[in-house]
């Protein structure tokens, strides 16, 4: 490489402290020149070492199949004939650690040759800083989801109603909200012991949350063995149907009861109530009128739904 830098020290001087890791390739595919940070990066002591043990830093194949040598030879010919190539490659240092890097390859010349230089960005740290922000998004997540059943929770519930309220208002929309509990839980826990009422919530809370099919909608375990179904802009005809065909959804499970004095399966009943949202609304205004609603159904018999206007 010094044939081609000859007296350009400035030049020499500035791919030294390039902060990218740069190995230069001749049309040969043979590589005349490294910097210090291609140096650093491989763990190696000198540019010589690196030189001619670059082509046993790579595995034999890459993550995408394709041979090492094969691909990088592809590569290096693709620079030279359109002026630049971007790739990622993986490498492998002398301890087998893998190096994932992020490389470009651009063609420019010295004193009427051609070289590729290629430059190189150690992607070690971005895919940490990815997974650990991935961690960080799963983890936040969790913080919505009820660990037993799986569906929403109750803080989910609070924020997502509230924020539902807020824009059905502006623009005077509507909204219905269902209020939903199994009949008589305790005595199911008691007769079937707390492994088989855990079931039974799961299998309710699936079969509930199976029976909303628009995006917007959504279902919580409001708590122990509660429900809460939100539906926005649904009118009284279209909360109606959704509570009959989840009243019979969970019927068709056939969860035996055998304490009930409603049915030998599992049953629920229903509160439901619909309106138009008003500025500035509580979405307790809403959810006490649909426990309202609910305890008609309960004092009514249960295994039923009820109905009633905000």
């Amino acid at each position: 490489m010094s044939q081609l830098y000859g007296s350009e020290e400035g030049l020499r001087a500035f791919f030294n402290v390039i902060p990218l890791c740069c190995l230069i390739w001749a049309r040969d595919y043979k590589i005349i020149d490294c910097n210090e940070k291609a140096v650093e990066l491989f763990g190696l002591n000198n540019k010589q070492e690196l030189i001619n043990g670059y082509s046993g830093m790579s595995p034999k194949c890459q993550p995408d199949g394709q041979l090492s040598h094969n691909k990088l030879l592809w590569c290096i010919d693709e620079a030279f004939e359109t002026g630049r190539c971007s790739i990622d490659w993986m490498h492998q240092l002398p301890d087998d650690t893998l190096l994932p890097v992020e490389t470009t390859l651009v063609r420019f010349p010295i004193k009427g040759e051609y070289v590729v230089a290629g430059f190189s960005r150690d992607n070690r740290l971005i895919i940490r800083m990815a997974n650990s922000i991935h961690r960080l998004e799963s983890e936040s997540e969790k913080i919505y989801f009820d660990p037993l059943t799986g569906i929403f929770n109750r803080r989910f519930f609070d924020e997502t109603l509230n924020r539902v309220l807020k824009t059905l208002s502006r623009s005077g929309g509507m909204i219905s909200l269902l209020m939903i509990d199994i009949d008589f839980f305790k005595s199911y826990n008691d007769t079937y012991g707390h492994s088989a009422g855990d079931l039974c919530l799961r299998i309710v809370a699936e079969t509930l949350a199976k029976s909303v099919t628009r995006a917007d909608d959504f279902v919580v375990r409001y708590g122990g063995e509660e429900f809460a179904v939100v539906l926005p802009n649904t009118d009284e005809d279209g909360a109606r149907l959704l509570a009959d065909n989840m009243l019979e959804n969970i019927r068709a499970c056939k969860i035996p009861h055998s304490s009930s004095s409603v049915a030998d399966i599992v049953t629920v009943s229903i509160g439901v109530t619909t309106g138009k949202v008003p500025f500035k609304t509580r979405s307790d205004d809403f959810i006490i009128r649909a426990d309202e609603m609910l305890y008609v159904s309960k004092q009514s018999g249960r295994n039923r739904s009820t109905f009633g206007s905000f």
